[in-house]
């Protein structure tokens, strides 16, 4: 059997064969490293401390009882560090891959981005999120979920509102879009040229990794989440009903917990 050369000559080739996967698959490797060291919300702390601190003390402190002595915050100032992170997946996760798409020759239509195969299965969509909602609502009572879920908590804030309440879950959807546009489209659909239905498989593997902050049980589901959501985003061309189920699932997780503990808002301004 005849062995390949291997010089620079062949590295170049291979390299020129294989950019399109090799180009995405590295910005996923990047994107998503430079997410876990620098977007999570507590990067802001050790990024601009002063800043964070004197915007969000009560986050930093871990309650607002706990905050420095005489501290004091706008509002809006406990959304800083979730608005850091949603803002910086758009720009990782959206923009940079929308970038990456236009120089492979792929629109934003071809990556997802329409409405009309998810409209026309929302039938299907529903009959998802009707099998995942009892496993939500058993999750609500676990101390897991709850100790984990809503990511920003009541005592954080010095007048815990829906005004509030409602600016994060805002902020959590514009997560969301980022990680459904990411997983469910860019890398899928760019992959789908080189890897065919296989591309589910390639794209599952780094969806899984990023639950690896949570409870054992939702980074197992999201195997199978990613699995489904990949094939149903496959075959409608669309990502929006994979929003959909996600953004319901994750919303009702965030309200069933706030509820279980008697922690919803009772009033709409601070």
């Amino acid at each position: 059997m005849n062995q390949e050369p291997v010089n620079l000559s062949s590295a170049v080739s291979d390299l020129r064969r294989e950019r399109g996967p090799l180009v995405v698959l590295a910005w996923a490797a990047v994107a998503l490293t430079l997410c876990e060291y620098f977007l999570l919300p507590g990067a802001v702390f050790k990024l601009w401390p002063d800043f964070s601190r004197e915007l969000a003390p009560g986050v930093d402190a871990g309650a607002w009882g706990l905050r420095r002595p005489g501290a004091q915050a706008p509002w809006w100032g406990v959304l800083w560090p979730w608005a850091w992170w949603s803002g910086g997946l758009v720009a990782l996760w959206v923009l940079v891959p929308l970038a990456i798409a236009r120089f492979q020759g792929l629109k934003p239509a071809q990556l997802g981005l329409g409405l009309a195969g998810a409209a026309s299965k929302w039938r299907i969509y529903l009959l998802l999120l009707a099998l995942v909602s009892p496993a939500v609502a058993w999750a609500a009572t676990r101390e897991s979920f709850t100790g984990t879920y809503p990511f920003l908590r009541p005592e954080y804030c010095q007048q815990w509102c829906w005004l509030v309440l409602l600016s994060y879950w805002g902020l959590y959807a514009l997560q969301f879009f980022s990680v459904e546009f990411f997983f469910r489209g860019w890398m899928l659909f760019s992959l789908e040229r080189r890897f065919g239905l296989g591309a589910i498989a390639v794209m599952v593997v780094p969806y899984c990794m990023i639950h690896y902050h949570k409870p054992l049980p939702e980074a197992l589901g999201a195997i199978i989440a990613g699995i489904v959501l990949g094939w149903m985003a496959m075959k409608t061309r669309s990502i929006w009903g994979g929003l959909a189920v996600h953004l319901a699932v994750a919303l009702g997780m965030d309200a069933l917990s706030l509820a279980r503990g008697g922690q919803l808002p009772t009033q709409f301004f601070p």
